[in-house]
């Protein structure tokens, strides 16, 4: 796979799923000004032969998932600023991406908007917080600073919520008072961004802490 320009920079997709790459390529190819190839999974690397730039990596993919893929795709192009994507947003897999050189994460739920602008930031090497915070109000959901983990106390105070038990309940089970559950339970809030309990256990599952108790 080669580009047909060498003065542009090249975007490499790096998916399984073709829907999701055509749907990548329509919405980058007006806004990029850039060579955008494609691959479905990790080894086929080496049929890539051009410089790349930037690349969109999706964490599920068949053989080599894209966290063990990324030191591969680094030894090819160590100044590639790589993007991850996935499905859900599991705390552990964007901090475990984060520390092995990805410069963000974001969500394929995305709007496509927000997509554009992180790659563009990412060709011309541009912080992501100054490329969102320019007065519009607009949110940038790229994730380029890992997330803090919960602590095993927090762990069991989500693991009885996820049961639907009270609060009682909760401090009877892991011998606190009702004060310290509602403290831990609005610290809970806090690290989610959300504002009741029902929330908790949405984005909980989301960042893939209820798999933990599967």
């Amino acid at each position: 796979i080669m580009n047909n320009s060498t003065d542009k920079k090249n975007i490499l997709l790096i998916d399984d799923h073709e829907l999701f790459r055509v749907g990548l390529r329509l919405i980058l190819e007006p806004r990029t000004d850039a060579n955008i190839l494609e691959i479905e999974k990790i080894s086929d690397l080496s049929l890539v032969s051009t410089n790349i730039d930037v690349v969109l990596l999706d964490i599920c993919l068949p053989g080599i998932n894209g966290l063990e893929g990324m030191s591969i795709i680094q030894k090819h192009w160590p100044n590639a600023r790589i993007m991850l994507l996935s499905a859900s947003n599991y705390h552990e897999n964007i901090n475990t991406a984060l520390a092995s050189g990805a410069s963000c994460f974001l969500n394929k739920d995305s709007a496509p908007d927000v997509i554009i602008k992180t790659v563009q930031a990412l060709l011309k090497k541009r912080s992501l917080k100054k490329t969102f915070n320019n007065g519009s109000g607009e949110e940038c959901s790229a994730i380029n600073e890992p997330k803090p983990m919960l602590s095993n106390r927090l762990l069991e105070v989500l693991a009885l919520l996820a049961e639907g038990i009270s609060n009682k309940e909760i401090a009877d089970h892991l011998c606190i008072s009702e004060h310290t559950v509602r403290n831990h339970i609005a610290t809970l809030m806090s690290h989610f961004s959300v504002h009741n309990r029902t929330q908790i256990i949405i984005e909980a599952q989301r960042a893939g802490y209820l798999s933990k108790f599967d």
